[in-house]
């Protein structure tokens, strides 16, 4: 058995009496879970030799479905948490603490609408790893640029003033490769889109094989940093 069908069946055990109306939302618990989800890939960082994830995720809902859903948000945000251990195990990502998911209300949303955030935690003392950083689910056709690093299955979002890839922990995108600098290139933003600047590195920034300082990306761009290759996608690709 799959672990959504694992915390379906959680969730199904959960729910007698004062939660069984809950379910008149037309925000389902499954829903929830798989967004949730798409946020912990979405804000994976590469550490050295580690992937993390997020750990501290918000749930955004209308003020209709939050009064629907009431007092089962305490044990839903616990099986959420449940989740995304299940989830980050068979991902393989480490996270730095248990997870933890909170419910607020935004005016902008209608019924049956969410948006899901998360937050990028500082790993323990004495483990290297990124720095905080905030990431969104990106959902389909926002405005939100990603990046696919090698062979990984899920994408980055870029966010921010800039995303910093190189050797050390401390950037966005940790590459544990000596051919890397250790701040090697940065993901800049534009009115339009993203750039790649290159850092001064020792063995360059290369876009679709030719050296670049600086190049506007394109759609499918492939930079190679070492021995990394970052295919670039522009927002809703």
């Amino acid at each position: 058995m799959g672990i959504l069908s694992n915390f379906e069946d959680r969730i199904a055990a959960g729910v007698e009496g004062l939660f069984a109306g809950a379910f008149r939302s037309p925000v389902q618990p499954v829903e929830l879970a798989r967004a949730i989800a798409r946020a912990a890939d979405d804000g994976r960082a590469l550490g050295v030799g580690v992937v993390y994830a997020p750990t501290a995720y918000t749930i955004a809902l209308s003020e209709e479905d939050n009064e629907k859903l009431g007092s089962f948000k305490p044990l839903l945000g616990g099986e959420l948490a449940t989740y995304l251990i299940d989830h980050a195990r068979e991902r393989g990502y480490l996270l730095a603490a248990r997870p933890s998911v909170t419910f607020t209300t935004h005016d902008d949303l209608r019924l049956g609408r969410f948006r899901v955030s998360a937050v990028l935690a500082e790993p323990p003392a004495g483990q290297s790893g990124p720095a905080p950083s905030l990431v969104a689910t990106p959902a389909p056709g926002s405005d939100i640029a990603t990046v696919t690093v090698s062979d990984f299955e899920h994408d980055i979002a870029l966010r921010g003033d800039e995303v910093v890839v190189g050797r050390l922990a401390e950037c966005q995108i940790c590459l544990p490769d000596a051919n890397v600098s250790r701040r090697h290139a940065a993901f800049i933003p534009l009115d339009d889109g993203w750039a790649i600047t290159d850092l001064g590195s020792t063995n360059g920034t290369h876009v679709n094989g030719q050296p670049v300082e600086r190049a506007r990306l394109r759609n499918g761009d492939v930079i190679e940093i070492g021995l990394t290759r970052l295919t670039y996608h522009e927002p809703g690709r």
